[in-house]
């Protein structure tokens, strides 16, 4: 049958088409599939992509029977998810990944794929109509598969949950196979005329609704009953009658289900031969399906029915494929038991650390809180202090200039020379406090900008000026480049360390070369005067804090310059360190990332 779609018919449209005649596993559903695919490639949305790649993997489970590449085409859809982080189709591709390990055998990977589904959905506040529906199918699939798994684990909570939701919102062909499923539940408790009473529940539905894949799959389990309650008879009459219907679909797995049960059927009503024709067709069938779960069965009674009829060579080869299939769902069951343990422990921990993190974090806050605290108190006070610390010195000076003039004409020698080192003393204690509020405020709320350096050189020479000419100095600069840093601190910087290769320098013409070069993937500095040098013995100690180099002149200064520079620099994630200068002299290199740089 050929199918036409309006060109009006949207993406949306076509999926949801797909989506019913797939759960009725009808091939054509793999055209309205190709053509979602062709509008979702044509409009690069990938959010049409993430639904096209559903519905293809959703047709290649349940219609194709090609697991393995329903499996790739929902991870295919997961990524094209991430991409765009669209929470509308996730939900659907773990429901068709589930069915898909599922229907392999491979029920603990089936089982973490529902349990990802049913989460999204029971995590959300106002469900929509469709979203309910796929809501009730996890709550049926996982009660299915835990039905599946062998575990001592009661499904009837899930089974009545999905019950309910599909009557709720009149979705009579999944509240059918809800039905069907549930009956399972007693057979597995060998209830099996309760289990009848609920599959002629499912049949009415079907019948009303003239459903007949529905049908088929009700009377299936019809016959699978009567098997068990030992009515052959009755038992073959529905079997025959799904399997006409499941043959003309081309419906591999049905098939191969209800063959393995004519062949129960079939060989303990007496016909042996049949039996086991129909339990070898079935073989095939799951060999081609590569569901190993179902064919181990199968193998099981093979080996019971063969070893009957006398031969018993095949039955001991069915028997031993019937254990080496229990040996494999063994190991594989407990490799991904153990790797489920695995993924559980690493998640607990992870909660764990998240929840040690998140305390940290609250007491990260509280110090941080605290700290601006202790950082607003302590402005306060530098305020304080440069102004108390500062007025008693100014006074000290003041009333040493005013006893000097007073008492000009009548001091000796040695109290003017007194009076001198007492206004001398003042001077420097108050210029030691004036470097001690600069060394505090370096990371005082920096002001990022962009800088040329090569203008910052240019504000220097004219706030080194009278220096300059008093010395007959020269400054020369290229290659600066411009960065992103606070201007006021590179002023500071470049001053401190220009300003010294002039003021300890005793030639007839200073002269600081300042220039920079990238080497290594950093930005390098090099400050370099022709001056007294810095003993090797002392480079280091010259960045410490009052650390002053003893020199046969002496020069004034606080020892707190360099100490400056150094905290500039280790605010950028710098180095500083200092060389000869092969022209005599000292060499500052200040090596900062290149991430400074614009």
């Amino acid at each position: 049958m050929s199918l036409s779609v309006e060109p009006s018919v949207n993406i949306e449209q076509l999926i949801q088409q797909a989506e019913q005649l797939v759960e009725r596993r009808n091939p054509d559903a793999l055209q309205l599939a190709e053509q979602a695919m062709a509008l979702a490639i044509e409009s690069g949305n990938p959010r049409h992509f993430a639904h096209a790649k559903y519905i293809q993997a959703f047709y290649h489970c349940l219609v194709a029977n090609n697991y393995d590449k329903s499996i790739e085409l929902c991870n295919e859809a997961l990524t094209a998810q991430q991409t765009c982080d669209i929470e509308d189709v996730s939900y659907k591709v773990y429901m068709t990944l589930g069915n898909s390990y599922q229907l392999k055998g491979e029920i603990f990977a089936a089982q973490e794929s529902y349990l990802k589904g049913l989460k999204q959905l029971e995590s959300r506040d106002n469900l929509s109509f469709r979203e309910r529906g796929f809501l009730g199918s996890f709550y049926y699939n996982f009660s299915v598969l835990l039905g599946e798994s062998q575990l001592n684990i009661s499904t009837e909570e899930y089974f009545l949950k999905a019950i309910s939701i599909f009557e709720e919102i009149e979705s009579y062909f999944k509240l059918s196979k809800s039905y069907v499923s549930y009956a399972g539940f007693f057979e597995r408790r060998e209830e099996y005329d309760k289990a009848i009473e609920i599959l002629f529940k499912a049949l009415k539905i079907d019948l009303q609704t003239n459903d007949a894949y529905s049908i088929a799959l009700t009377k299936a389990n019809l016959g699978i009953m009567h098997l068990r309650i030992k009515k052959f008879q009755q038992a073959l009459d529905y079997l025959s009658e799904s399997l006409v219907y499941y043959s003309e679909k081309n419906m591999l797995y049905e098939v191969a289900m209800v063959r393995t049960n004519l062949g129960d059927a079939l060989f303990a009503s007496g016909k042996k031969d049949e039996g086991i024709k129909e339990l070898l067709e079935a073989e095939d069938l799951f060999n081609r399906l590569e569901n190993k779960r179902e064919l181990s069965h199968v193998y099981e009674l093979l080996s019971k029915f063969v070893a009957e009829t006398g031969d018993y060579k095949k039955a001991w080869e069915y028997q031993n494929s019937y254990t080496e299939s229990l040996k494999y769902f063994f190991d594989i069951e407990k490799t991904l038991a153990l790797t489920r343990a695995k993924k559980e422990f690493e998640t607990d921990m992870q909660e764990k650390e998240a929840a040690i993190l998140k305390e940290k974090n609250e007491e990260i806050k509280k110090y941080v809180h605290k700290l601006e605290i202790s950082n607003n108190e302590l402005k306060q006070f530098a305020h304080v202090a440069s102004h108390d610390l500062r007025e008693p010195l100014r006074m000290i000076t003041s009333y040493m200039g005013l006893t000097k003039r007073s008492l000009n004409g009548h001091m000796t020698e040695q109290q003017e020379e007194f009076i001198g080192y007492a206004i001398d003393g003042a001077k420097r204690m108050d210029q030691l406090i004036v470097d001690l509020l600069r060394l505090a405020k370096v990371d005082a709320n920096p002001r990022i900008e962009k800088v040329k350096l090569a203008n910052v050189v240019e504000e220097i020479k004219l706030n080194l000026d009278t220096l300059i000419k008093e010395k007959n100095a020269r400054i020369i600069s290229y290659d600066l480049p411009e960065m992103i840093a606070d201007r006021t601190q590179m002023l500071q910087l470049l001053q401190n360390i220009i300003g010294n290769g002039i003021k300890y320098n005793e030639n007839t013409q200073p002269i600081v070369t300042i220039k920079s070069v990238m080497k290594n993937g950093e930005l390098e500095i090099t400050i370099a005067d022709n001056g007294i040098g810095i003993p090797e013995s002392s480079r280091d100690k010259v960045f410490q804090i009052f650390h002053r180099v003893q020199t046969e002149k002496q020069y004034a200064g606080s020892g707190v310059g360099l100490t400056i520079c150094k905290k500039i620099v280790d605010s950028l994630n710098g180095h500083i360190a200092i060389e000869s200068n092969q022209a005599g002299g000292t060499t500052f290199k200040i090596t900062l990332p290149s991430s400074v740089l614009l």
